[in-house]
């Protein structure tokens, strides 16, 4: 029989990295609107707004999962906090009556 073994640490970082993903995926139309004096000619301008717009449908997709397994990690660092701690209760309870 194997031990189940997670880190709870890198699991939570997992999450929040993929929140992040998903606020930067969000944010890149602002990014890409705040270099519009940057661009220099139009047609630069133009094309990045271009690639903006087409790439907003798969960066929905993206954004959607990243959000969705967001929750699960979530999810699973509170239920594993709950078995480790229902685990450890149960270990104090019964050394408690070996005493």
């Amino acid at each position: 029989m194997t031990d189940l073994g997670y880190d709870l640490v890198a699991l939570d970082g997992f999450g929040s990295q993929l929140l992040r993903i998903k606020q930067g995926l969000d944010s890149s139309q602002s990014v890409i609107d705040s270099y519009d004096a940057d661009y220099g000619h139009g047609t630069v301008r133009d094309a990045m707004h271009h690639f903006e717009k087409h790439w907003r449908d798969g960066r929905k997709h993206v954004e959607h999962s990243a959000e969705t397994l967001a929750s699960m990690v979530t999810e699973a660092v509170k239920a594993y906090t709950k078995v480790d701690e229902d685990l450890a209760k149960q270990l104090r309870d019964g050394t408690k009556g070996q005493q």
